[in-house]
């Protein structure tokens, strides 16, 4: 591995919200002055992931909006998956290709800046990508130390696929290995990347997090009064600050 590769994040954030009610958005949800969604791409840029996709579908142009404040960031990539119906590997599979393009499109920019050197023109990204991070965007309560947490076990185990572990539970995300792409291209219907996973079980690093509620997802109008009771809680334990 050499010093430009790095663990790429790609947040699924195509859903459709449909077991939410009430034509309510999960990702757009607020929690404190942030949506869902931004919690997790803020996370996201605070970790070591590099490049971010996210992938959007359902009311693309409300979520848009939302993310549009860090759209202007050169590590991050917005992508949108028009099959996003037909469930969350189309929006796997997405970012994936997003990647794979990239690293198609870094390669024939090396061909060039290699005649630019001697020059001192052209300077190459500072990213490529050899493994990625499935994330789920409406995991507001995910840390950047989580998704750390997961890289650096891709790099001390060398494993292709790193799960993360809830109290012994398994939950996202999850970390695929470039070599395991391909596959991940095949897979179909509304998962994101389990059979994979399953194919592979020998060869599965687990991480056990602890931190039982940064696996909480808002797929409910009840889950996300749980999330907001938990960022509460979180909230109440942190030290007070200057005159508080």
């Amino acid at each position: 591995m050499d010093d430009t590769s790095s663990t790429a994040a790609i947040i699924l954030a195509a859903g459709s919200s449909s077991r939410m009610g009430n034509g309510r958005h999960k990702l757009l949800l607020m929690l404190d002055e942030r949506t869902v969604l931004a919690h997790v791409i803020e996370a996201a840029l605070a970790s070591q992931a590099r490049p971010i996709v996210v992938i959007l579908g359902h009311e693309a142009w409300k979520v848009r909006a939302v993310v549009a404040a860090y759209m202007a960031q050169q590590d991050i990539t917005v992508v949108e998956n028009p099959d996003y119906l037909l469930g969350m590997s189309t929006s796997m599979r997405v970012g994936v290709a997003t990647l794979l393009e990239g690293k198609s499109a870094k390669v024939g920019q090396r061909m060039g800046q290699d005649e630019d050197k001697e020059k001192g023109q052209g300077e190459q990204s500072q990213f490529d990508a050899d493994s990625a991070l499935i994330m789920l965007g409406d995991q507001p309560l995910i840390t950047a130390q989580v998704i750390d947490l997961l890289i650096s076990a891709r790099k001390t185990s060398g494993k292709p696929i790193v799960a993360s572990l809830y109290d012994g539970k398994r939950g996202s995300p999850t970390l695929f290995a470039a070599s395991l792409f391909a596959e991940l291209m095949e897979v179909s219907g509304d998962e994101g990347g389990r059979t994979v996973l399953e194919r592979h079980r020998e060869e599965v690093e687990f991480v056990e997090l602890g931190d039982v509620a940064a696996s909480y997802d808002v797929d409910t109008w009840e889950a996300y009064l749980q999330v907001v009771e938990a960022w509460q809680k979180k909230k109440a334990s942190e030290p007070k600050t200057g005159n508080e």
